[in-house]
């Protein structure tokens, strides 16, 4: 059995509307059942890091043992039920020898140690559920609200649940989504959920807040892949990086790291689909620009995170404190951004559920011939390339929103390069050799190595701005002790900017410009 469904975290506010939704009219009443489950896994938490959740669960009076697979798409997983009757039952994985998750799950278990499954945590939860119709097909409301559970008497700890869960009983995925886009978000103003109780739950059993940083990893296309094959692969590696730690960022607790890892995976997926998108192609257009969109909104939180671990800020802090033993140890800490509140608009969810609909797409039965082969991005990477080359060649002349625009471009160059590496065409011709992939990859190397020089230059850049800024506000209020700091910062940054711009200068020099590029491949 393949199970579909979306999940909603419900804010206490809108509940009671929510509820009402669900419970329906006298036509078409929902049904009200308590569920109570215990969760396994190993200590090592074995199974969680195969994409599995196995659980034990009381639905009523009747007993239900579940074996759940990943969802790669943020909404499609497998799963395989077993009733089990009345009478409390022992697990036994070997109830689900017969499905494919079973037997993977089955493999993985013979390399560990015999015992090693455990119930880590329980859940008690009241659910709600009400049957839909729509023109895609019947999907099925769930409301739940409870806790989850971990420990027994004094160290027994708890956290709320209060979700919606949209699942498809029969017909097409897009009944999820519609209900979804119509209720959930547009109506109710509701977040996507990521996160499964049975991750929820196992944080809770390791005394963890938050769920662990998704990675936003580099994505390589293939010369064999239809433009198709290559959108699917681009967003199906950037919904954990990107829906995933927005649930968690959503939820009111994160690390800077998630944010950090959102924008890397918009970055990436934004220079994607730009590779991709035809000139008239709307919706692959509006994806980008909800990309670009939320990632802007983002910046200004993320820089106050960058600003606070950069390795120069603590040496500064060390040095003031050095200069001025008696003076006040820290410097002004700016306010901190509500990133959740960013990412909770209904136009911030409609797109994340916009990914998730365009993954749950049925690809074509016959693919045109000028949708095989990806050697077409290869153009557009020249154009980008050929626009940094402008800037390059004025590298003296820039400011420092020059500089700041010079590193965006050549950053968004190095994320289209990643994804069209392995990809034939452009300056290489038609086809790629080790040696052709080698020199592509010293390519990206320098213009990696630019960026990055242009980056801790930017840091410092800030840096001194805010320095600036605060020097300013302290002499209109008088305030002596802030100016002095300031001033301090000022004749600190400095030096230290001038070094890092003379660096990012020398790695500059070394990004070779396309027009070369194209006259080495002529030569060869």
């Amino acid at each position: 059995m393949t199970e579909i469904e979306l999940r909603f975290q419900i804010p206490e506010s809108q509940w009671p509307a929510v509820r009402r939704w669900v419970v329906g009219t006298a036509r078409s009443a929902a049904a009200e059942e308590r569920l109570q489950a215990a969760y396994f896994d190993t200590a090592e938490r074995d199974l969680a890091r195969a994409g599995f959740a196995l659980r034990l669960r009381r639905e009523g009076e009747v007993w239900v043992q579940t074996l759940k697979g990943a969802a790669p798409d943020g909404m499609t997983r497998l799963e395989h039920n077993v009733p089990l009757g009345a009478e409390t039952p022992t697990l036994d994985v070997q109830r689900h020898a017969d499905h494919p998750a079973g037997q993977a799950l089955l493999q993985l278990l013979t390399t560990l140690p015999e015992g090693a499954l455990q119930a880590l945590f329980r859940t008690d939860i009241t659910r709600l559920t009400r049957p839909l119709r729509t023109r895609y097909g019947l999907v099925e409301l769930a409301l739940d609200h409870g806790a989850l559970l971990a420990g027994e008497g004094d160290s027994l700890r708890s956290t709320p649940v209060a979700e919606l869960e949209i699942e498809l009983k029969s017909g097409q995925a897009r009944a999820v989504l519609e209900v979804a886009r119509q209720w959930a978000v547009e109506r109710f103003g509701l977040s996507l959920e990521l996160r499964t109780k049975a991750l929820r739950g196992d944080l809770l059993a390791r005394g963890v807040d938050c769920a662990p940083v998704a990675d936003s990893a580099v994505t390589h296309w293939t010369g064999d892949m239809s433009r198709d094959d290559a959108l699917h692969l681009l967003l199906r590696d950037a919904l954990e990086p990107v829906v995933g730690n927005a649930s968690q960022i959503a939820s009111g607790r994160h690390q800077p790291e998630h944010l950090h890892q959102l924008r890397v995976g918009l970055r990436r997926l934004r220079a994607g689909l730009r590779l991709l998108a035809e000139d008239d192609d709307v919706a692959l257009h509006a994806l980008a620009d909800g990309a670009a969109q939320l990632s802007r909104r983002l910046t200004a939180a993320r820089d106050v995170d960058a600003q606070a671990e950069a390795s120069w800020r603590r040496a500064l802090d060390a040095a003031w404190r050095a200069e001025r033993p008696s003076a006040a140890a820290d410097a002004p800490t700016p306010a901190r951004i509500d990133v959740a509140a960013l990412l909770l608009t209904r136009e911030v969810q409609g797109w994340m559920l916009a990914i998730i609909g365009w993954l749950a797409r049925q690809a074509p039965a016959h693919e045109s011939e000028e949708n095989h082969g990806l050697a077409f991005v290869h153009a557009r990477i020249a154009q980008w390339h050929a626009a940094a080359d402008k800037q390059i060649k004025r590298f003296n002349r820039l400011d420092v929103e020059g500089r700041h625009h010079l590193r965006r471009r050549l950053r968004r160059l190095r994320l289209a390069m990643e994804l069209a590496i392995a990809v034939p065409g452009g300056v290489d011709g038609p086809r790629l050799s080790k040696k052709e992939l080698g020199a592509r990859a010293k390519r990206l190397a320098s213009i990696h190595a630019a960026a990055q020089q242009l980056g801790a230059l930017n840091d410092l850049e800030v840096g001194l701005s805010q320095a600036r800024e605060a020097l300013s506000l302290a002499m209109a209020h008088g305030d002596v002790p802030a100016a002095a700091r300031a001033g301090f910062a000022l004749g600190w940054l400095r030096p230290r900017q001038k070094r890092a711009l003379a660096k990012a200068k020398k790695a500059i020099k070394a990004v070779a410009p396309i027009k070369d590029l194209s006259s080495s491949r002529r030569d060869r």
